[in-house]
């Protein structure tokens, strides 16, 4: 177990980062089918440098609790508990300066509670191969999980 989240945890949310990364080398249509088709209990989305939500699947926003419509052009740091850490590891990340690996952050679903999330990060590039932003699964993480 790794920062708080299990060994078949941390599988299921690089085996999801996979197969969209295998999916998108398919073209964009295979990509937005990965994407909106996450395994049960997982969910994604993609931000941009900014920090702004680009989109987020279904079972991202059943996670959060939020309408796709309330996350989609946020910076996703409003929905962290400790938003200032997250904002300095996001830069730290898309900068190339963090090792991409599952660790756990806690999120503020709608209702207000704390919710902790496992999360795996992969970086988003544009055609020159510049990172450009990040993909993020998540997943939550029960009492089994800590």
């Amino acid at each position: 177990m790794a920062h708080g989240i299990s060994d078949d945890l941390a599988a299921r949310l690089a085996a999801y980062q996979d197969r969209m990364e295998e999916a998108q080398r398919r073209g964009p249509s295979s990509l937005a089918e990965a994407f909106e088709r996450p395994p049960a209990g997982l969910g994604c989305h993609e931000i941009d440098a900014g920090t702004r939500v680009l989109r987020a699947n279904d079972g991202d926003v059943a996670l959060l609790g939020y309408a796709r419509e309330e996350l989609v052009g946020r910076p996703i740091v409003d929905f962290i508990v400790m938003d200032e850490t997250a904002r300095r590891a996001i830069g730290r990340k898309i900068a190339g300066e963090l090792e991409l690996k599952p660790f756990v952050r806690t999120f503020r679903h709608k209702d207000g509670s704390a919710v902790p999330l496992a999360l795996l990060d992969r970086p988003l590039r544009d055609a020159s191969g510049r990172v450009i932003g990040l993909r993020t699964v998540v997943a939550r993480v029960d009492s089994t999980e800590s």
